[in-house]
């Protein structure tokens, strides 16, 4: 018969010891030692139309879609967050694009495509050059850039040029577009103009009388001058006058009959106070009799854009602005070109 060896008490006891501390010490532990969530924020904000990725350049264009109007683009940070929620700091906004564009769809007018992109009817007429609302055509692209306007540089054309025609500083304009050398711009590189107005294009508008046209009528107001042989009506001897004669009173704006470069500027017997513009094709246009010059030699010039003030100096029988289309050395019959 086999002798069982005594159970040693002090074996029980530190088992025992043992489950009691597996049962006591995760309950007695501290919540802190606890794994903590993560605390990365999260942001609640309502995505802004036509933005880009944040990572994107300002400079890309998005399209707009038909359901983007101006009302969601304004959503702030308070309509996109939940009622109670806690604001996100630091959060990075997605960059918006410099330049919207919209494809034209049959049936669409121009107001709703200005809605679309979030601009004014006059911003999308100046930015893509249209005479009338009704002249669009279904599959046409329409760019346009909410800061302002957009403008197609031409050849010679620099950015002191075209602060001068719309009255904004020139450090604006190459911070807007990142240009890094304002003395260097390519011929057919198209800018944004922050806060440009869209009055120029406005008086081609106005002046062309909504038409395709070589020249622009340099103000309003009726011919009482023609072209041709007559008597002159201060010296009354036969002369052939190289113009036609526009009835306005002193200081009535004038403004380039098309785009191009001022060739003289400066005091004539005859014609008074006398601007010529030079434009492509050799051709150049006289405007004379003027009270005031507002453009310089070399200046390029927008058609449209106001270049002086009618006046009534050097040889006049009164208040006029006469003015001239030469084509080279010849001096043509403007009415056989203005609109």
């Amino acid at each position: 018969m086999t002798r069982q060896k005594p159970i040693r008490k002090d074996r029980v006891f530190l088992a025992a010891a043992v489950v009691l501390a597996a049962i006591v010490v995760p309950i007695l532990w501290p919540r802190e030692h606890a794994a903590e969530p993560s605390a990365e924020p999260v942001s609640d904000e309502a995505p802004t139309p036509f933005a880009s990725a944040a990572t994107a350049p300002a400079s890309a264009t998005s399209t707009a879609e038909d359901t983007a109007g101006p009302a969601q683009a304004a959503t702030s940070r308070e309509e996109g967050s939940s009622p109670g929620a806690p604001e996100t700091q630091d959060a990075a906004l997605p960059a918006q694009p410099l330049v919207v564009q919209h494809t034209v769809k049959q049936g669409e007018t121009l107001s709703r495509i200005a809605s679309i992109l979030g601009a004014s009817v006059e911003q999308v007429m100046a930015s893509n050059r249209i005479l009338s609302p009704e002249a669009l055509t279904a599959g046409q692209v329409l760019r346009v850039s909410r800061l302002g306007i957009l403008h197609l540089v031409r050849k010679g054309q620099t950015l002191g040029d075209l602060s001068l025609t719309y009255d904004v500083p020139v450090k604006e304009i190459a911070e807007t577009n990142g240009i890094g050398d304002p003395e260097r711009i390519d011929a057919g590189a198209e800018l944004v103009i922050p806060g440009g107005s869209p009055d120029v294009w406005e008086n081609v508008i106005r002046l062309s009388l909504g038409k395709e046209t070589r020249f622009i009528r340099p103000v309003e107001g009726k011919v009482v001058g023609f072209f041709g042989w007559r008597i002159h009506p201060v010296l009354a001897i036969p002369n052939h006058h190289d113009g036609i004669d526009f009835d306005v009173p002193v200081g009535t704006a004038v403004t380039a009959a098309a785009a191009g470069r001022g060739y003289f500027v400066g005091e004539q017997e005859g014609p008074g106070t006398l601007v010529i513009l030079e434009h492509e094709d050799g051709y150049y246009t006289v405007y004379a009799h003027l009270s005031k010059a507002l453009v310089r030699v070399g200046q390029f010039v927008e058609a449209g854009q106001p270049i002086a003030r009618s006046g009534n100096t050097g040889i006049s029988s009164g208040p006029h602005l006469h003015f001239e289309i030469r084509n080279r050395d010849f001096s043509a019959d403007p009415l056989q070109y203005l609109p």
